[in-house]
């Protein structure tokens, strides 16, 4: 081959190309970016909106509305979709995923500021959020201690700070904190009796917290800049406000001035806990990497404040979690401050490369111990090198297309290992035969690579061509799993790279024969080798010693072993043991390709069965492959391949059918023979539980079934003869039946399923809870301590489970996922973290103890319990999930409820396996108190409808009057209505709005009915 013959020619370059690309791909290896999912761009967005205090119902009609009559106008959107809940809106637009996606995100931002103008002015501005897998935490960082919850918070906002400064973070979220705000807590019945309104008190707040700019003054040269200034320097400073002057109209007789400590209270607090967070440890690893049990006190459940880590695009994922241990242990926390990781995306990625790493040192080993039988040591070593050098040539591809190593590509490359040494063993092994015909070094490595070149191409390019089509893999999922075609590509095609030019250079100089005598080295070289070899086991001695024990012990092991174990056995297998086989192949191959020419048109009517059939399939892969691109043309080409290869498996059919009923006696033996095997195998399987129903086994009963029949029907007619049984055409349609016959029967016994990723031993489970809509925070702390104790009784009681779970971790008040329906913090949601230890260190499989919580949790009344594994992958929502759409709502929530009871029922009775945590998602409505405004009472009072729900809104939810400052910290004055008078509905009738100088009773103008928010 012309490009082989020009490396011969070019020895040296050559030579030196390889060291460069050893240099350069190492190099790749280490640098790289390493990242736990492929960097996909998914054109979809989500639009959350807050509007705190409004019903569902009204939240739809008010934002969501607005927002999807927008949205749904977009070109290259392919579907819109809305979740609207109390408080929360969140509208999901997917576009096609050919639209860019910078220009996709452009044109959402330009329709959400077109429905800006027709949403509530007092609601929240929506928030876009990008779809983008590495918005996802790749660690959490969980500080617990037993001293005061915000002191904790103090420390984890500084760690945060310090956290985002590390190469690599795009952020840290603080989650289970408290926040600090100033309350301004009104008293009502003080309120009313000075004839005040909440306005009135926000006013005060507002007209005294100020610093205005006065401008500047000129004094003789000097220029003084002037300020007013009256912001607050201590919270207390708001009790001293004068809120109401003597003389004023709605003043009461006799009264003097009113101050703010006279209506409400002000406290410098915390705002109201929307969440709760707790850890429980119960084992720490210690510092030999054991697993030690923890007890007493310790083990107790703690507060707990999380850190959310979540790196940059294409930053390195396991620089990037070094960098913030690294931090984190730099850090000085406060005493009795303890810290643990949960989630660490980087061990996994570490893990896959140790396991690509010790699958490649593995797979030279095996490579080498079995060529050693056949090559000899030197040049099995050489072929062992073939792997490495085709995956580092591929990270220098990979590194140039811009691409980073992520969990698909190490995958991949861990799936070509076997595919990679193959070019380099035809090559290395037929220059060897050539060097034994009698062929010059170089010369035998010409001719060798000329005779074999071609048929490594196209055995190379029939990979290369049955990974091509998932190149084409439609949707996000192929977006996502296009990385592993492509790599198997890239380091198929080096891997020939590596063959055709490196490997005819390398073997020039280093294949010997073992015929060839030793040549003997030169004093000099002696000493070099020595003292190189010298220098390298002292550095390794002053480095470590038990390294160097370990590196002088398996030198010895190797060297040993070669020499008086594999070595005697090679020349035993090659002088015995292989012409042996050869012979014994020699008259399999003889007798597999005999055929008698007397049987009239066989081999035409064989080789059409086959050629059909053969030809039929090559066309229908093509057409696979336009039908993306083209589905007219595309279908025709399928339509033309399926009727080719249908052709071609009705021939091997009828010539299989031929066969057996010129068989006869033979083929009734056959079949009773296949039946009685198949019939074990049932019985066998009963005999484990599993009892398949009579249709399947009617069907795995049809193979010897059609034997029998059709062997009698041969044993009766005694047509034909049994020359045709010579053909080994006929044998090889035969065995083409039945093999497929074989593995579809297979499948129907024991069907595989199909799942996207593999179902692997979970190393951390989620348990998410739900009670009803409208429980309170503290009613749900409550009821997630009673399923903690339910937890605590498993731990208890089974010590398997024990020793599996490291550590549990509780978020009460926690948001779902904002692409699969959450976004926004309910009080009625929890999530119960269980992490398990290293796979190692269990003392059973996690999904066992998986199956032992989900059967001690699953009956607490009225609470919905879901238990989740982590899952491999992007994230995704439930493996089935069944919409019901519709205009009447009422319809739908009575069909979703059968829909579900009916699952629940076929999974309970065994008609449907593999059914857990059924649930829906209708919850009913938050309790309403509702209040109805008589219009026409309330405009002769002066009040509109917007004054009478901003006071109502303020009494209940507070609103932000200003900010205070405290250095650099910057904390929200809030005023509403104390606890006890926020917690009684009557309380809220006793309110009063202001009107043209008068305080007109809520009551006076508005009715009040409970109900259920939709």
């Amino acid at each position: 081959m012309k490009v082989t013959d020009i490396a011969i020619q070019n020895k040296t370059g050559i030579i030196v190309l390889t060291f460069l690309l050893i240099i350069a791909g190492s190099f790749t290896y280490l640098t790289i970016p390493k990242e736990s999912n492929p960097s996909i761009e998914i054109p979809l967005f989500i639009i959350t909106t807050l509007y705190p205090g409004i019903g569902p119902s009204d939240m739809e009609s008010l934002v969501t509305q607005p927002l999807e009559r927008e949205l749904q106008g977009i070109n290259g959107v392919k579907q819109v979709r809305s979740t609207t809940q109390e408080s929360f809106s969140s509208v999901v637009v997917e576009f096609e995923l050919d639209v860019p996606l910078n220009e996709a995100s452009q044109r959402v931002r330009e329709r959400v500021d077109l429905a800006r103008p027709n949403l509530p002015a007092d609601a929240e501005d929506p928030q876009i959020i990008e779809f983008d897998l590495d918005d996802f935490p790749i660690l959490v960082i969980n500080l617990a201690a037993d001293y005061p919850l915000s002191r904790l918070t103090v420390a984890a906002e500084r760690l945060q700070d310090v956290l985002e400064t590390v190469s690599g973070v795009r952020e840290v979220e603080l989650i289970g904190g408290i926040e600090r705000e100033v309350q301004v807590n009104v008293d009502l019945n003080a309120l009313n009796s000075y004839n005040l309104s909440l306005q009135q008190l926000i006013g005060a707040i507002q007209q005294q917290n100020l610093t205005i700019p006065g401008g500047t003054v000129d004094v003789e040269r000097q220029s003084y800049l002037v300020r007013i200034s009256g912001e607050f320097t201590d919270p207390q400073q708001i009790e001293d406000l004068v809120v109401l002057v003597p003389g004023g109209d709605n003043v009461r007789p006799g009264s003097g001035f009113v101050y703010m400590r006279d209506v409400a209270e002000v406290v410098y607090g915390f705002k109201e806990r929307e969440s709760y967070s707790r850890l429980k440890i119960l084992q720490v690893e210690d510092d030999r990497g054991r697993m030690q049990a923890i007890s007493g006190a310790d083990a107790d459940y703690r507060q707990v404040v999380s850190l959310n880590i979540k790196k940059r695009p294409g930053s390195n994922i396991i620089e990037t979690a070094e960098g913030v241990r690294e931090a984190l242990a730099a850090f000085e926390l406060p005493p009795g401050t303890d810290v643990v990781i949960t989630g660490d995306q980087s061990e996994d990625i570490d893990n896959l490369i140790k396991d690509l790493e010790n699958s490649i040192i593995s797979g030279m080993l095996f490579v080498v111990l079995i060529l050693v039988f056949f090559l000899g040591i030197r040049n099995a070593l050489l072929v062992g090198t073939a792997v490495p050098l085709s995956i580092l040539v591929g990270f220098i591809v990979l590194s140039a297309l811009g691409y980073t190593v992520n969990m698909i590509i190490l995958f991949s490359l861990i799936i070509a290992l076997g595919l990679l040494v193959d070019n380099a063993i035809v090559i290395v092994e037929n220059i060897y035969r050539f060097r034994e015909a009698g062929f010059g070094k170089f010369e035998a490595a010409r001719e060798a690579t000329n005779e074999v070149g071609y048929a490594l191409i196209a055995s190379t390019a029939t990979l290369v061509a049955a990974f091509t089509p998932l190149l084409f893999w439609p949707g996000v999922i192929g977006q996502f799993m296009g990385y592993m075609p492509l790599t198997l590509i890239i380091v198929l095609i080096c891997s020939l790279f590596v063959a055709l030019v490196i490997y005819p250079v390398l073997t020039g100089f280093l294949v010997r024969l073992d015929s060839e005598p030793r040549k003997k080295k030169s004093r000099f070289v002696k000493m070099v080798m020595y003292t190189g070899a010298g220098l390298l086991a002292f550095t390794i001695l002053l480095a470590n010693w038990i390294t160097f024990v370990v590196t002088v012990l398996t030198v010895i092991f190797f060297v040993g072993s070669y020499r008086y174990i594999i070595k005697p056995m090679s020349i035993r297998f090659t002088g015995k043991t292989l012409p042996g086989v050869v012979r014994w192949y020699r008259t399999f191959l003889a007798w597999m390709l005999q055929r008698d020419y007397t049987v009239k048109r066989a081999m035409l009517r064989n080789t059409f069965s086959l050629g059909s059939f053969t030809a039929g399939v090559l066309i229908l892969i093509p057409g696979g492959l336009i039908y993306l691109v083209s589905g007219i043309t595309g279908q025709i080409i399928l339509i033309a391949g399926g009727i080719i290869a249908g052709l071609g498996a009705l021939g091997i059919i009828i010539h299989s059918l031929e066969g057996i009923i010129i068989g006869g006696k033979s083929s009734v033996k056959a079949g009773f023979i296949i039946a009685a095997i198949t019939g074990v195998i049932i019985l066998a399987f009963a005999l484990t539980g599993t009892v398949y129903p009579t249709a399947t086994i009617l069907v795995l009963m049809a193979l010897p079934a059609i034997i029998v029949v059709f062997g009698l029907i041969g044993m009766l007619f005694k047509t034909g003869s049994n020359l045709i049984l010579t053909d080994n055409r006929a044998k090889l349609l035969n065995g083409v039946m039945t093999v497929l016959f074989a593995i579809f029967a297979m499948l129907a016994i024991a069907p595989t399923g199909q799942e996207f990723f593999p179902t692997t031993d979970p190393r951390l489970v989620n348990v998410k809870i739900e009670g009803p809509v409208g429980m309170n925070i503290g009613t749900s702390n409550q009821t997630v301590q009673q399923i903690q104790m339910l937890v605590d009784e498993l731990l208890a009681e089974d010590e398997k489970v024990r020793n599996n779970v490291e550590n549990i971790v509780v978020n009460i008040g926690v948001a779902g996922n904002p692409f699969f329906g959450g976004g926004f913090p309910r009080p009625e949601k929890a999530v119960i973290g269980v992490n398990f230890v290293e796979y190692g260190d269990r003392t059973e499989p996690s999904s066992i103890t998986l199956g032992k919580l989900r059967n001690k949790v699953r009956d607490i009344p009225d609470m919905k319990i879901q238990i989740e594994a982590q899952e491999m992958g992007p994230p995704t929502g439930a493996p089935v999930n069944i919409e019901v759409s519709g205009e009447d709502f009422d319809r739908i929530m009575v069909i979703t409820d059968e829909i579900t009871q009916m699952l629940i029922e076929a999974s309970e009775t065994g008609r449907i396996s593999g059914l857990v945590d059924i649930q829906n998602n209708i919850g009913g409505g938050l309790p309403e108190h509702r209040i109805l405004v008589d219009h026409q009472k309330a405009s002769q009072f002066g009040l509109s409808l917007s004054q009478i729900a901003q006071t109502v809104r303020i009494a209940n939810n507070g609103l932000e009057a200003s900010k205070f400052r405290d250095g650099e910290d910057e904390y929200d004055i809030v005023v509403r209505l104390r606890e006890q008078d926020r917690r009684d509905l009557e309380s809220l009738q006793n309110l009063t709005i202001s009107a043209m100088g008068n305080q007109v009773p809520l009551v006076a103008v508005a009715e009040f009915v409970d109900g259920s928010g939709l």
